[in-house]
């Protein structure tokens, strides 16, 4: 029987591992206005222990990156069941180490700033610029793991489709000041909560956030629709070649896979046939010659290394003539260091390759300029808005999800949906096993093809020259707002 002491030692652990695993679900399963806001308000909550803030990530990690257990079985690859079983466990415990490692430093900062006295007791304005510097920190936090290799789907993506209109603000601050939005509302929850547990002042503190959260759903959902034309037919196809398989099917019917696309695009006055990441295999060659202008994801030799890309053909051409490399690498998945490379492929069919170009602007000539991600480079608004801002009026999204399950689609489209929203660009998808299709300028879907089925389809793109707030000056106000928190918070310090 359980004696009260150990009660509550048990209660001080099962609710930040509850608050993670409900945001992990939100993440996971779009429950986001049932589960985050709970989650968040956990978090505040439990923020003062520094062993309730490495909970908290461990879970929301463990929960919401959870496909990374479908890397199993890796038998395809030369390793035992067992082997790969211990492989992938210990690839998922290792990502929720480090995200429980970095909400844990997040909480050492709230320990510091706003756990040094009773905070419903401090005065608004002290205790709003310390709750707002700490909220930017996670926003800014959440922007530099965007640019690293670790996957971190975080609160920035996680809005859509659970609250579109909130997630329509990305057009002015982007997914880091989504972030900053939610840690700030999980805050008004929990500092809402503690003042009716002590019955001051609850009533205006909430019915204030009410309003607020009322008004930034109406600015959210408030759009500027551009004009659409239909003159640019698009004819994607979704390949589904399960990747366990890749190996057994040789060039001949990928050729010929690959010339009923062609026709299919023929027959539909297609300008451009787009097919997904790692469709063609190194130095592709048709011997006939390209029926139709044609961007397929596929791999290619540079400097003695190889590069996955996104290849581009004009009519006539018996090989590419033009590409962009993929930058953003999976660690082991793809680019394995240079030290293992005498003891391991990685975990790819092909072996390690090596990253391309910084940069996403792509402009193939026989199409308008383009903002491509390939994969999971979806993820990394900075250089797609990069990519804009150079000129590109449409994003194509290549990528092969394969043999990750529904739950990784379902992340990868929000993703893709804001990018959208962010810099009000068409964004066309295209995956080996889904999803593909067409998503508009405001992040609502107009085409989605169904998941692991090959198909070929004609979507209508739309091209555009316009650029949101977002996209002409992108995180800057974040960073801004970031030092003027941090100077408030000193100078209230020293004095």
């Amino acid at each position: 029987m359980l004696i009260p002491n150990q009660i509550k030692s048990l209660k001080q652990y099962f609710y930040p591992c509850l608050g993670g695993v409900l945001g992990g679900i939100s993440v996971a399963t779009h429950f986001w206005l049932i589960f985050m806001p709970i989650a968040l308000f956990i978090l505040w909550k439990e923020s003062e222990r520094r062993i309730a803030n490495f909970c908290w990530g461990f879970f929301f990690i463990l929960i919401s990156h959870s496909w990374l257990y479908e890397l199993h079985p890796l038998t395809w690859l030369g390793f035992s069941w067992l082997g790969s079983l211990i492989i992938t466990i210990s690839i998922l415990l290792f990502c929720s180490f480090l995200g429980g490692l970095l909400v844990f430093l997040w909480g050492l900062l709230v320990q510091k700033i706003l756990w040094e006295g009773d905070i419903f007791k401090m005065k608004l304005l002290p205790l709003t610029i310390k709750v707002s510097f700490l909220s930017l920190t996670w926003g800014v936090g959440e922007l530099i793991l965007s640019q690293t290799p670790f996957f971190w789907i975080g609160l920035g993506d996680s809005l859509i489709p659970g609250d579109i209109y909130l997630a329509g603000l990305a057009r002015w601050i982007g997914a880091s000041g989504l972030c900053v939005l939610q840690i700030l509302t999980g805050f008004w929850i929990f500092f809402s909560h503690g003042m009716w547990s002590r019955k001051s002042h609850f009533k205006e503190i909430f019915i204030f956030g009410i309003l607020v959260i009322i008004f930034l759903h109406l600015l959210g959902g408030l759009t500027n629709p551009i004009k659409r034309n239909y003159e640019y037919p698009v004819a994607i196809w979704q390949t589904n070649i399960p990747t366990r398989e890749k190996l057994k099917i040789d060039e001949e019917q990928i050729k010929e896979k690959h010339s009923i696309a062609q026709q299919y695009a023929l027959v539909n006055k297609a300008k451009i046939l787009v097919a997904p990441e790692g469709t063609l295999s190194n130095n592709f060659y048709l011997s006939k010659g390209s029926k139709v202008n044609m961007l397929a994801g596929g791999f290619r030799n540079f400097n003695n290394e190889l590069r996955s890309s996104l290849l581009g053909f004009e009519i006539g051409d018996h090989s590419f003539t033009t590409s962009i490399d993929k930058n953003r690498l999976v660690p082991l998945g793809e680019k394995v260091p240079r030290i293992l490379n005498n003891f391991s492929r990685g975990f790819s069919a092909v072996g390690g390759i090596q990253p391309g170009s910084y940069s996403r602007f792509f402009d193939p000539k026989f199409t308008p300029p383009l903002a491509v991600a390939i994969c999971y480079e979806i993820s990394d608004g900075l250089k797609i808005r990069k990519a804009i801002n150079n000129g590109a009026k449409l994003i194509i999204t290549s990528a092969n999800l394969d043999p990750y399950p529904n739950q990784l689609s379902n992340q990868f489209l929000s993703m893709a949906r804001l990018r959208s929203i962010e810099n009000k660009k068409d964004n066309l998808l295209v995956s080996n096993t889904g999803p593909s299709g067409l998503v508009r300028d405001d992040g609502k879907i107009i085409q989605l093809l169904d998941l692991n089925a090959e198909q070929n389809k004609m979507v209508f793109p739309n091209f555009s020259s316009e650029k949101t707030f977002y996209t002409k000056f992108g995180d800057k106000p974040l960073f801004l707002l970031l030092i003027i928190f941090m100077g408030l918070n000193l100078f209230r310090k020293f004095n």
